[in-house]
């Protein structure tokens, strides 16, 4: 059985959502002065920017490219092209290996804290 057309479509057009609100995180970090008027190393405006815009756009490409990385392991037999679900897999990688490396590294930091 084969995976329907637009199916693939929707995969595809998700992984690239995902993709460009990952591509987002960095240039809206690096042009915050410029376009946003944060004053980098000033805590209550890092800190507004990043609960504002940052941390939504990186929920938003998490949870896309973990549903398309998910979808793509479930339909793994049904693709008749096997390099698709290699495509969709590699490119939903970087968001969850983002994530996840913050993630270890905010544990890591906890227990590794002297307070």
């Amino acid at each position: 059985m084969k995976i329907k057309v637009k199916a693939q479509f929707i995969d595809y057009l998700l992984i690239v959502i995902a993709n460009l609100a990952f591509a987002l995180i960095f240039i809206f970090g690096y042009y915050r002065l410029e376009w946003f008027g944060v004053i980098p190393g000033y805590a209550p405006y890092n800190f507004a920017f990043n609960i504002g815009l940052i941390l939504p756009l990186t929920f938003v490409s998490f949870v896309l490219s973990v549903f398309v990385f998910l979808r793509a392991l479930q339909n793994r037999k049904k693709r008749p092209n096997k390099l698709d679900n290699s495509f969709l897999i590699f490119f939903s990688l970087p968001s969850i290996i983002l994530v996840a490396k913050v993630f270890i590294s905010l544990v890591f930091h906890i227990f590794t804290s002297n307070y």
